[in-house]
């Protein structure tokens, strides 16, 4: 009788996990969904292929940065300065307005040379010295933001008139998909693959889930947590010369909008902020959420104020939901 309740509960415990497992993946996805089909009724306009794609574009951005962000999140780290290096190579590509093939191809080796370059100041001193990643990237991001601010003197970066290259890339379309959606996608799915299926990736989750059993391993920690800064900063560099395809003018307040929403697109999506569990699914569900969030305030015509606050309201509902059905099934 003993070793039959001991295996009638052996099953029911796993049963459960493959539950709760089943539940932690969708639950996100069953929030968007309703969400889409709430404001299908309420606008009219909402259901539509044009503003879907719009949607699309508009997160492309978020959705790169928060892709190197579950890199850094998966190796343990935490990163406040991606919207820094967003908000510089943006304005540098704004800047260079580059003309040619060969003078735009300089300036996005030299955009993306800089966001390698902060990218391991943070990985060195947070994978190599040990130091706190919340205070070094933070450090950092004030750095570059203090940076810009004295160079700009806080004044709007802008081009009289953007260059055809750059028209291109920020507004061109295939087959009515943008260039940037394009772009973004192909990155994405790499970058999806690489923690899929490769052994970097297995490395990371075990170096996030304990650097203990990562030195019993023989890891060099150090270096594999060193990467996952580079990798963050550089998709947060893309994004930033996106950005700066996509729009004639930026401001440098826009350091403040893009790196938060990163991370909070990481925790909705179910991405472990302590290391070592999530997927790139995971941080989509989290990007789209938030990306049809704020296509909806839009639509209602909310202003600003009130949509900071609808939007967090249904972020936090979803984040409660979220915890609880992991409480749940763990």
């Amino acid at each position: 009788m003993k070793k039959i309740s001991q295996a009638a509960t052996s099953r029911l415990k796993k049963e459960n996990d493959l539950t709760g497992k089943l539940i932690r993946t969708y639950a996100i996805w069953f929030v968007l969904l309703v969400l889409i089909i709430v404001m299908s009724f309420i606008s009219p306009v909402f259901f539509s292929f044009r503003n879907f794609i719009t949607v699309l574009k508009n997160i492309g951005p978020l959705a790169l940065i928060a892709t190197g962000l579950t890199f850094v999140f998966l190796g343990g780290g935490f990163d406040l300065s991606q919207g820094a290096v967003l908000l510089l190579t943006s304005m540098l590509i704004i800047n260079f307005n580059p003309v040619t093939p060969l003078t735009f191809t300089g300036s996005l080796l030299f955009c993306l040379a800089i966001s390698i370059g902060i990218g391991s100041v943070n990985g060195y001193f947070i994978g190599m010295q040990r130091m706190n990643p919340f205070i070094t990237t933070l450090g950092i991001r004030y750095i570059i933001g203090a940076f810009i601010y004295i160079v700009t003197s806080g004044a709007v970066v802008s081009a009289t008139v953007q260059s055809d290259i750059l028209e291109f890339i920020g507004f061109g379309t295939v087959y009515r998909i943008p260039i940037q959606t394009i772009i973004v996608a192909t990155i994405i799915i790499i970058c999806w693959f690489i923690i899929r299926f490769t052994t970097y990736s297995r490395r990371i989750k075990i170096v996030g889930s304990s650097i203990v059993v990562s030195r019993f391993s023989g890891l060099q920690f150090g270096k594999i947590q060193m990467s996952t800064y580079v990798i963050n900063a550089l998709l947060a560099g893309i994004a930033g010369v996106l950005i700066g395809c996509n729009i004639f003018h930026i401001k440098p307040t826009l350091i403040w909008n893009y790196d938060f929403d990163a991370i909070t697109a990481c925790a909705v999506g179910g991405i472990s902020l302590s290391g070592g569990s999530g997927t790139i699914i995971n941080t989509l569900s989290g990007v789209l959420l938030i990306g049809f969030i704020n296509n909806s305030m839009v639509l209602l015509g909310l202003e600003e104020s009130w949509q900071l606050i609808f939007k967090g309201l249904i972020l936090l509902i979803a984040i409660i939901v979220d915890m609880q059905i992991k409480r749940r099934y763990e």
